[in-house]
């Protein structure tokens, strides 16, 4: 589900994607320390944009470093640190287990049966931590699955559930900014679910699996009217994104949010078109 919250990099200035690069890097290293170097697999884009937003609004004490890691052992690269971004470590290593068994419970993949195994120590101490978010995961991963189990073709059905589990994650603090952080990722969670299931329609229908898109992929808009509802998600996201007092890096977060957030989606659109032109 994760992947989908990149950065537009043809539109950022050098040091902006510097920028973006150092919080990514210091997210994988924060992963690697406070979970395992083999738990970076959890690295992912989303949790980059919510570690970028929760320094820019809270502002916590940054370390930055110049580092060599396994991945670039040549070039040293910029690394930050700080409680926003430890928490997004956190928030990763607790995803990833529950993605990684739910994938092993659906599929019986021994791959992410072992991947999960790698992450499940990392996962228990991060869900004490953090017992909301854990038992917000938990909820999420059995009323999908009850979603699924129905063949619930109301679109709002699982994407509403991604959206409640996104806006939980993005609240690090329950204070004055929660509620315009539980909008902002109630809608960007909508946006990532069914962006995924437009992107994956042909491999959902070949397996057979759950996809509420699949029964409304014969329309001749199909393509148009996603877009548009894609479109009022990421319309209301940005609403309560530019609701939050943020100034540091907004320019980064905009073009991911503006830009960069529909890079799968034209992906796939252009995909498709040429397939059907064959």
């Amino acid at each position: 589900m994760l992947g989908v919250m990149t950065v537009r990099k043809e539109e950022l200035k050098f040091r902006e994607f510097d920028r973006y690069r150092s919080f990514y890097c210091g997210l994988c290293r924060s992963i690697g320390q406070r979970c395992g170097k083999a738990c970076r697999m959890a690295l992912s884009f989303e949790m980059t944009f919510l570690s970028m937003l929760l320094t820019s609004l809270y502002e916590p004490q940054t370390s930055s470093e110049w580092r060599r890691c396994a991945f670039h052992p040549v070039h040293r690269r910029l690394m930050l640190g700080n409680e926003a971004i430890d928490y997004c470590a956190d928030l990763s290593a607790l995803i990833s287990y529950y993605d990684l068994r739910d994938g092993w419970e659906d599929e019986r993949r021994i791959d992410r049966l072992a991947q999960s195994a790698l992450l499940q120590k990392s996962a228990i101490r991060a869900g004490q931590a953090l017992p909301r978010q854990r038992e917000a995961v938990e909820r999420y991963v059995a009323s999908l699955h009850e979603v699924e189990r129905r063949n619930d073709q109301n679109l709002d059905a699982a994407a509403n559930l991604t959206g409640e589990l996104m806006g939980e994650l993005c609240v690090m603090k329950q204070d004055v900014y929660e509620r315009d952080l539980r909008e902002m990722g109630f809608y960007i969670g909508k946006f990532i679910y069914l962006c995924d299931c437009y992107e994956d329609i042909e491999r959902d229908m070949r397996k057979g699996s759950y996809n509420p898109l699949i029964a409304r992929r014969e329309s001749p808009d199909f393509a148009k009217t996603c877009e548009q509802m894609l479109g009022d998600m990421m319309a209301r996201a940005a609403q309560a994104f530019e609701r939050l007092p943020l100034i540091e890096d907004a320019a980064i977060m905009r073009n991911i949010l503006y830009s960069g957030i529909w890079l799968r989606f034209e992906n796939a659109s252009e995909r498709r078109k040429a397939k059907n032109e064959q």
